[in-house]
């Protein structure tokens, strides 16, 4: 109901060419509404105090079904009647112009079923990385400590040459996951392909039966290239290994060949790291919106962490960049921290993590996953006739809608939490 409610179908499009709708006297003006929703995959499990899955569901939008449709789980919170499919644009421009085929496939393991194609993650996958470094790190295969060098720095403001630079592994993690840095993300990727680990990366979430997770096709020279189609993710999946993070009790989940998987398939040292760098993520501008307080309406109601915030004016700094509003009114307001990562691009956007009440707030706690391709391309109608994006105004850059999207899930959670608490 809150997919549906959200209104997809009525955004407006700019267009795929980046930055260049509105402003090009070519642009349609206003901007048309889109033909088709964009494809949307929502997942989200319910935890107890205990970090028991107490109820689970997913949504997935695509033209074929535009206001969303409920997928199957099965006793693993593993989405059954869907074939995920890897992304390709040339697809959703012109569906009928390419039949799927056995090669499109993200994963043996989910059979047949209705075709969808999973919207890439955007710098959701980070996640994917930063769990595999640390749980590495706590294995003793890695090194936090391990000075990690680029292979070479982009050229300075003016164009001048900087040398590449030189940090330990766990302080590049820190930044990939904290401000989302791409730099720091590329010299991690760069020294886990040294170490051939990016395809144990793979293969040990394929352990997890997590299979539809994947970090294909990135480069062994600077650990750049990042691909729609290679780099692969679905919102269930990227659910379950959060709640793999967050912990709880006996059997999580088995996998497709009945292995089961427990708390202990993380290491707790591994685990405090990924829950302290996740809590500590700066930007609140997908499924929450604190980061541009203000600007957009209240999403998920979560605390920006403190750390990025100027003492004098309130503003978010973090990301090289100034988020040009008082935060200090949202913190104010917060209801909960959400430990997550987000993903944000002209043609995507991805918010994942999970979420625990703050001291005297109402209880609820619930992981949740979001990928789209409601990227910032994507404008909600009140835009649509504006001289210029949202985002160059100070605005929220991604749909508001996934921020009221966001807000209803959240609602649900209290409700349903409460709800409980009477039963009991």
């Amino acid at each position: 109901a809150a997919v549906e409610a959200a209104g997809l179908g009525e955004l407006r499009d700019a267009g795929p060419a980046e930055g260049a709708c509105p402003g090009d006297p070519a642009c349609p003006w206003p901007l048309p509404q889109v033909t088709a929703p964009p494809q949307l995959d929502l997942a989200v499990i319910r935890l107890d105090a205990a970090g028991r899955a107490v109820e689970a569901a997913d949504v997935i939008v695509d033209p074929s079904a535009p206001r969303g449709q409920a997928v199957r789980l099965d006793a693993n919170l593993a989405a059954t009647g869907v074939r995920f499919r890897r992304w390709s644009a040339e697809r959703r421009d012109a569906p009928a112009s390419a039949p799927f085929t056995d090669a499109d496939d993200l994963s043996p393991s989910h059979g047949r079923g209705l075709d969808f194609m999973a919207p890439y993650p955007a710098s959701l996958f980070k996640l994917l990385v930063a769990f595999h470094v640390e749980k590495r790190i706590a294995e003793g295969a890695l090194w936090a400590g391990e000075i990690v060098a680029e292979a070479w720095a982009p050229p300075g403001e003016f164009g001048q040459f900087q040398a590449p630079e030189a940090r330990p592994l766990e302080e590049w993690v820190e930044r990939m996951i904290t401000e989302s840095d791409n730099r720091a993300t590329k010299a991690v990727l760069r020294h886990l392909h040294a170490h051939g680990e990016v395809a144990r990366l793979d293969a040990d979430l394929a352990r997890l039966g997590l299979d539809t997770l994947r970090v294909e096709g990135t480069s062994p020279v600077d650990g750049g290239r990042w691909a729609p189609g290679e780099i692969q993710a679905t919102a269930m999946d990227v659910a379950r290994l959060l709640w793999l993070v967050a912990g709880g009790p006996g059997v999580l989940w088995r996998t497709p060949g009945g292995v089961a998987v427990t708390r202990g398939d993380l290491p707790e040292a591994a685990r405090q790291r990924l829950q302290a760098l996740l809590a500590d993520q700066a930007m609140h501008e997908v499924l929450s919106t604190g980061s541009r307080c203000g600007a957009a309406p209240p999403g998920i109601p979560a605390l920006v962490p403190v750390r990025f915030l100027d003492p004098a004016s309130g503003v978010e700094q973090a990301a090289g960049q100034d988020w040009g509003r008082d935060v200090r009114p949202c913190n104010a307001a917060a209801e909960v921290r959400f430990l997550h990562k987000t993903g944000l691009t002209w043609n995507f956007a991805a918010d994942a993590g999970l979420v625990e009440p703050l001291p005297g707030r109402p209880w609820r706690r619930y992981v949740v996953a979001l990928l789209t391709a409601a990227g910032t391309r994507f404008v909600d109608p009140e835009w649509a006739a504006a001289a210029r994006h949202p985002c160059d105004q100070g605005e929220a850059c991604v749909s508001q809608r996934l921020a009221r999207l966001g807000a209803a899930i959240d609602a649900w959670a209290v409700r349903a939490a409460a709800w409980d608490a009477r039963r009991r």
